[in-house]
This record gives C-alpha cells, structure tokens and sequence, in this order.
C-alpha cells in the first residue's frame, strides 16, 4: 500500500461504523471486537494509492469514510467506478492470493481500516455470519464485474458499429468495405465467386442540392440507401463510397444476373417519390450504373476500378442506364 499518512494504531471503530458495512450485517460484534481492535486505521490524502497490479496485497480495507476511485489502464486512466464509505477494497488479493486486478486510488481525503490477512481468516473463523456476509458481498462484487463486462462489450460494439456505419444513410461506411475487401483475399474469395461489382450514383446530384438545398440532398441519399437495401439480398454487401457514390458486392452472381439486380435497382430509385420536411414534393431521381463482373484471378479492387470506368460510361451516354465494363 503505497502511502505516506501516518498510521493510527489502537484507535477504536465503533460499532455504528462497521455497521455500515454490509459484511457485518447480523454479526455478533462483542465476539469479534478484540480481533478487530487489533487492526490499524490509516490515514489517506487525495492522491494517495491503496492499490495497484504491480505490487502484491495481504489486507482487505474497509472505508470508514471518503471516496477512491477504481481504474483498470492506469492510474491516470479514467475511473472505472468509485467507491465510498461502507464498502470492502482488495478482498479477493487474500482470498486468491494474487495481485490485484486495477488501481485504487483516494480521491479526496479518506479514514480506511486495514485488516491483515491473519486476522482476516481468524474472523471468518469466528463468525458464521460474516463468512456468509462476505459469500454474498462477495458473489455481488462477481456480478457488479460481469455487469461492467457486458457494458463495456457493449459500448465496444456500438463504437464499432459507429466506425464501419454510414451515420446519414444507415449503411455500411467505405471503411468498411475496404476491410471487407481484405478478408476477401484467396480461398475466401474463391468461395464468393462469381463475383459482381456495382458503382452507382445518383444523377446530377450536384444540380439538384444547388436548386433545393443540402437537406433535400440527404432525403436523397437516404431515399437511395433505402431503396437498395430493400431491392437486395441479405448476402449483398451495400456501402456508401463516398459522396453520392455507392458500390454493391454480389457475391455468387454471374454476368448476367448481376446486369438484372442493377437495372432492378435503378427501376426502384426512379420510380421513389421524395418528400421534403415541409411536405413539399421533390422531384425523382434518377441512378446511373456501371457493372463488373470478376474475372478469374482479379482482385476486387481492379473490378471497382473498371466498375467505376462503366458508371462514367453511362453518365457520358445519357445516364439512368446502366453499363458493363468492357
């Protein structure tokens, strides 16, 4: 316990002040009293650390008063939770005789009672009753760490979901794509074939965010994202590339249904109506497509290129049309 404040021996806890601790819930206090009068108070300043993994523990701390904080990283890593008076630190260091698991650190002054090991087990003992308190502190301390788990897991997918999500349309982002594009490389590629390419975009899009506004540009790309997703398979892989642009992986699709899936897809934006907020009617849009098929031994990577190669060819003959890479 790495701290400087000066040790207090022999000071009495009264019995208001254990009672604060759910491990003495229904003990019989007088029976133990000479064992706990043998335990030291200390005294910790804000900053102080009563825990940390580097360094081993023998003692169980009860926190007769004040707040620490609890952190996993580091010390200057941000609180996982904080603790407060009536509650049990470095418990399970005895009982498994390991290092601890974070770092336990003051964060305002605080009255903490140290229990040696010895004295620990001597207690238990003693007491029925504080051996079952401590099972049932004990088995919510596992929960209240499962708990923490299953946030922070949580959160860890949502942080992800957010990375590989398109936040305007709802579908998966370019980088997520490029990340798809790398598992499938080799073996995992080869059971995906045949492959397709879309690369598609929305017509004079430009034109039509300068004439109504960049509101009524987003109604569009949503219009877009959502008319695709309900017009494709649930193995098809939909992205935003970027902008206006959008690129469909098909996997285990020939040339010509590949050409079927884009003409149903551009018959589905044209035929969209778009709303605006203030329930004016905008007008249609249209998309333009081009279409790669893999060819043996090429990569996703050239199939976009030469997808996006067809999609200018068909912005150049008139758009709203589709076109297959030469």
């Amino acid at each position: 316990m790495a701290l400087t404040s000066k040790l207090q021996m022999g000071d009495s806890v009264s019995d208001a002040q254990f009672r604060q601790f759910r491990i003495f819930n229904e003990v019989d206090l007088k029976r133990i009293r000479p064992l706990l009068n043998q335990c030291r108070k200390e005294q910790l300043k804000a900053g102080d650390v009563m825990l940390r993994p580097e360094f081993g523990n023998s003692c169980m701390y009860l926190l007769l008063s004040g707040r620490v904080a609890v952190s996993l990283e580091s010390l200057d890593a941000s609180p996982l939770l904080e603790l407060g008076s009536g509650e049990c630190i470095g418990e399970m260091s005895v009982f498994d005789g390991r290092n601890p698991s974070a770092y336990v650190k003051a964060v305002e002054p605080c009255e903490v009672l140290v229990i040696e090991s010895d004295t620990l087990w001597l207690l238990i003992d003693s007491s029925h009753s504080l051996c079952r308190n401590l099972l049932y502190f004990l088995s919510n301390r596992l929960r209240s760490g499962n708990d923490i788990v299953v946030v922070s897991k949580s959160r860890e997918k949502e942080q992800e979901h957010a990375a590989n999500v398109d936040a305007l349309t709802g579908v998966n982002n370019r980088r997520w794509l490029l990340d798809m594009i790398e598992t499938l490389h080799g073996q995992a590629l080869l059971e995906q074939m045949p492959m397709a390419v879309l690369m598609l975009d929305v017509d004079h899009f430009k034109r039509f965010n300068d004439t109504y506004g960049h509101k009524s540009g987003d109604l569009v790309l949503q219009m877009v994202a959502r008319t695709m997703r309900k017009s494709l398979r649930p193995s098809d892989m939909l992205a935003r590339y970027g902008g206006e642009e959008f690129v469909v992986l098909l996997p285990r699709t020939p040339a010509k249904q590949a050409r079927a899936v884009a003409e149903r897809l551009r018959k589905a934006v044209e035929r969209c109506q778009i709303t605006a907020e203030q329930g004016q009617e905008l007008p249609s849009v249209t998309i333009s497509v081009g279409v790669s098929p893999l060819a043996d031994n090429e990569t996703i990577e050239t199939a976009i290129e030469l997808a996006d190669q067809a999609l200018y060819q068909a912005k150049h003959n008139g758009r709203n049309r589709i076109e297959i890479r030469p």
